[in-house]
């Protein structure tokens, strides 16, 4: 093989080398690339863990205070009932009855005083003041229960005032609480929308570091082709020299042997060595 055979192989060898040096390098700048967006994840996935925390906490903490505000509402509602129930069932006109009944009981007492009755006439007006008595006591024991309802309704109401202002601060308690949540939960998808899109670069950047090192992979093959090209190259033409080196040696030692070299027999020689071939003197 020829020096231009060696020359174009140690050029295609340097140029293979350089192109797979060259490709490795772009490889290590997108893996270098790819590993940074991997601990931006990272650290998002640590911030994403946190925002959920502080979500979860403040969610089970709005679910109590939203379990007492229902309870408050629930026993409002109930006292509400029992006020009006009670208001329906304390009569407005026990007040007038009794006036009334109290009225005819003066009345028929007066006329007992300034007027002669019979006794039968006298027996019917005492009969009918014991009976008027009777219902006035009847009227006063229901005013009495009627006082002592609205009493107690009046003191409902205002458990039921009580009860509306901690409902109320319970209320906005879960308002506020929620709108903390909310502000969590965006970032928990704010974060996740980022992950996602890291995920997506990550990806890309992985897929062009593995094309890079695949061509940088077949260039490194090509340039161990040519190295191994070059080392038969050297090999044979290393041979070769040795050939000619050992016939050139065997010309000597001849010549050393014969008293005349005959011009043929140089010839006979020199066309050896240009083919390889040993020679064998007369």
């Amino acid at each position: 093989m020829g020096k231009s055979e060696l020359r174009s192989a140690e050029e295609k060898f340097r140029f293979y080398k350089e192109k797979r040096n060259e490709l490795r390098a772009q490889a290590m700048e997108l893996r270098d690339e790819r590993d940074l967006l991997r601990d931006e994840r990272e650290k998002l996935f640590a911030e994403l863990k946190e925002e959920k925390a502080g979500r979860d906490a403040i969610v089970a903490e709005m679910k109590q205070h939203k379990e007492k505000r229902n309870e408050l509402r629930d026993k409002i509602r109930a006292l509400i009932n029992f006020a009006r129930e009670s208001r329906r069932n304390a009569s407005d006109t026990l007040e007038g009855e009794y006036a009334e009944v109290g009225r005819k009981i003066a009345q028929l007492e007066k006329e007992l005083q300034i007027r002669p009755h019979s006794v039968k006439e006298e027996n019917r007006i005492i009969q009918e003041l014991r009976e008027l008595r009777a219902k006035r006591e009847a009227l006063r024991r229901e005013l009495q229960k009627k006082n002592e309802i609205l009493g107690e309704v009046e003191n409902v109401e205002q458990e039921i005032e009580k009860l509306r202002k901690e409902e109320k601060k319970e209320n906005e308690l879960v308002q506020k609480l929620y709108e903390e949540s909310q502000k969590h939960h965006e970032r928990v998808v704010e974060i996740g929308n980022e992950i996602r899109y890291l995920k997506e670069k990550i990806d890309e950047k992985h897929k062009e570091f593995v094309k890079l090192m695949e061509k940088a992979d077949a260039y490194n093959a090509k340039a161990d082709e040519m190295l191994q090209k070059i080392i038969e190259i050297k090999g044979e033409r290393q041979k070769k020299k040795e050939e000619e080196q050992a016939l050139l040696r065997e010309l000597e030692e001849k010549s050393k042997e014969v008293i005349e070299v005959k011009d043929e027999d140089v010839e006979k020689f020199i066309e050896a060595l240009k083919k390889n071939k040993k020679l064998k003197y007369p």
